[in-house]
């Protein structure tokens, strides 16, 4: 899957991106993740730009998502992809993992998953990748909160 960078700006900006959204326990997160990705994948089967996002109630509150991009920001930052991307150019869009929450360090982390393509051609592997990183974001915000206790 590859957009050129203005067609993907101009997407973006019209609001031409699947929305979806899950809720789960946050000590049972992992249970989500199969869903998470299928919302995905159906998606960018269909050729759409997709924004997937697994709420939970906790606090300190935090939010995970999946999203399509031709860089590694968020959509919410489309000024700033515009102005590190060439608008003429021909991207691959690929998967990022996002972790927003007011007690992580910069309040973001965003990590790759992987291109489209390759995601869609191993879906097993998307998914372990993905139950690997929630994990992660999940023990990094526990161990930060047990310090501030």
């Amino acid at each position: 899957m590859q957009r050129n960078v203005q067609t993907f700006i101009d997407d973006v900006t019209a609001e031409k991106v699947t929305q979806a959204s899950l809720t789960g326990t946050y000590d049972q997160l992992t249970a989500q993740v199969q869903p998470w990705l299928a919302k995905l994948v159906a998606a960018v089967k269909q050729d759409q730009l997709a924004q997937i996002t697994l709420t939970t109630t906790h606090e300190p509150a935090i939010s995970f998502r999946l999203e399509t991009s031709v860089i590694n920001l968020p959509l919410a930052n489309l000024t700033e992809i515009g102005k590190v991307t060439v608008a003429d150019d021909t991207m691959p869009i690929n998967v990022y993992m996002i972790a927003e929450s007011e007690v992580l360090q910069s309040g973001l982390r965003i990590d790759e998953l992987g291109s489209v393509d390759d995601v869609l051609a191993d879906q097993a592997n998307a998914e372990k990748l993905l139950t690997d990183w929630l994990s992660a974001q999940v023990d990094r915000l526990n161990q930060i909160t047990a310090v501030e206790d």
